[in-house]
């Protein structure tokens, strides 16, 4: 056994892939109940003169952002969540490459119009992910098609036949296409994927080799106590696979985990870390009993702030919202999560605080006088916040021309419609997230 360095952002990638397969899946139901709310202005089009029914037309900017999905004329405009500032406009349908135009400079009040794009057509990868041994389909699988050059790009899951379809945002080139972090099973991807604009590449099937397992326990040092909630990773030449342990500091690696020698990264909170390289594993095998200890440095006492945050017009929940607390005593920070609710637990030494809410496409709201005692909660310090109303936004319209028609299966128009809205979910969401401030 032996302590090596560690870089984290191989980690960071598999984490942000993750995240964004994540929202994909969780929320693609949120969208559908906003629709009623878009304003539309403007036309899209497929082909010179023929519309685009949802197709959808997103800003965004360090100031605010704003979605649009076309009506069934193709009309489109983006009149809400835009104050003053400069913003970059995508427009996407499924079955169509995605197309941008960078710097457009919005005032208040004005109505900024002519921000044309042309859509082409994309091309397609159809095919089954199983598993290797069992010949079984094996659903719930994240499928990444990126071009070998790394400009073009989309994802899609496997369905419980194991069959999955990506076909938007694939130009002509070759792709290669990943099976990424399968359940119980090792990440495989096939290189050299053909594919031509306006046509399906078929039969790009995977079949998946069962993973390793590595299992163990991470105490504290010298205590020996448990350390639930440690994050555990476990990293070859070519393999990755984590975990996270319970509340007794047991964990088990079951994903990812192919034949090979691999060094191990336990870290608990913000200060303790400790690495052990030689761990042998086998594909389909568990290797037991890697247990790793930490030497854990307690954090300075603080406070806790928790409360919720939420639309003061709906009271719904605001996700991703950023909250800071900053006083004389320190500062501290949360995001919140899909309730609404935050807690912040350090930074806070007893003092009096501001405590700031702020999201994206909302005013920020600030609540003043917050009083905090080291190692005691501060409940219940509720935010709800204003949406940027219309008379505080400018205005981007346009027409979008593009090709005649997308690949095959997106013929009809309730299936094209339906797949828009799940899959724009991810673009809108992340993209919230990109803009969201950071501290």
């Amino acid at each position: 056994m032996k302590t090596l360095s560690f870089r984290v952002g191989v980690i960071a990638e598999v984490l942000i892939s993750l995240l964004i397969v994540g929202l994909f899946v969780n929320c693609s139901l949120i969208l559908v109940s906003q629709v009623s709310n878009v304003h539309f202005s403007g036309v899209v089009y497929a082909a010179p003169g023929i519309a685009i029914a949802n197709a959808v037309v997103s800003a965004d900017g360090v100031n605010g952002s704003g979605t649009a999905i076309t009506d069934s004329g193709g009309h489109y405009s983006i009149n809400e969540g835009l104050p003053t500032g400069t913003y970059n406009v995508t427009a996407f349908a499924i079955g169509y490459l995605m197309a941008n135009v960078t710097n457009v400079h919005v005032t208040v009040g004005l109505t900024t119009s002519g921000i044309n794009l042309y859509l082409n057509r994309s091309g397609g990868i159809v095919g089954k992910v199983t598993d290797a041994v069992t010949t079984l389909p094996v659903a719930g699988v994240s499928i990444f098609a990126v071009s070998s050059g790394g400009t073009f790009g989309w994802i899609a899951t496997t369905d419980s036949n194991g069959d999955y379809n990506i076909t938007t945002n694939l130009g002509t080139g070759t792709y290669n296409v990943t099976a990424n972090n399968p359940t119980g099973h090792i990440t495989k991807t096939i290189s050299g994927v053909s594919v031509t604009a306006g046509t399906l590449t078929t039969g790009v099937n995977l079949a998946l080799n069962k993973s390793g397992i590595i299992s163990g326990r991470i105490t504290a040092y010298p205590s020996g106590s448990p350390l639930g909630n440690a994050s555990v990773t476990a990293i070859s030449g070519q393999y990755i696979g984590s975990a996270t342990t319970n509340a007794t500091g047991y964990y088990r690696i079951t994903t990812g985990l192919g034949t090979d020698t691999y060094t191990m990264y336990a870290s608990y909170g913000l200060t303790g870390f400790n690495v052990t390289s030689g761990v042998v594993v086998t594909a389909g095998l568990e290797t037991s009993n890697v247990d790793m200890f930490i030497i854990v440095i307690a954090p300075p006492p603080s406070g806790i702030i928790t409360g919720k945050v939420t639309d003061m017009s709906s009271s719904d929940p605001i996700e991703g919202a950023f909250v800071e607390a900053t006083g004389l005593g320190g500062f501290g920070f949360a995001t919140t999560d899909s309730n609404g609710d935050y807690v912040i637990s350090s930074g806070l030494d007893t003092g009096t605080y501001d405590v700031t809410a702020s999201a994206t496409g909302y005013n920020d709201t600030t609540i003043t006088g917050v009083n905090v005692i080291v190692n005691q909660t501060t409940p219940n310090v509720n935010i709800q916040l204003t949406k940027i109303p219309s008379e505080q936004s400018g205005s981007i319209e346009g027409d979008i021309t593009g090709d005649s028609n997308p690949v095959p299966e997106f013929a009809s128009p309730a299936l094209l419609f339906l797949t828009t809205v799940a899959a724009t979910i991810a673009l809108v969401f992340v993209k919230k997230r990109t803009i969201q401030k950071t501290r």
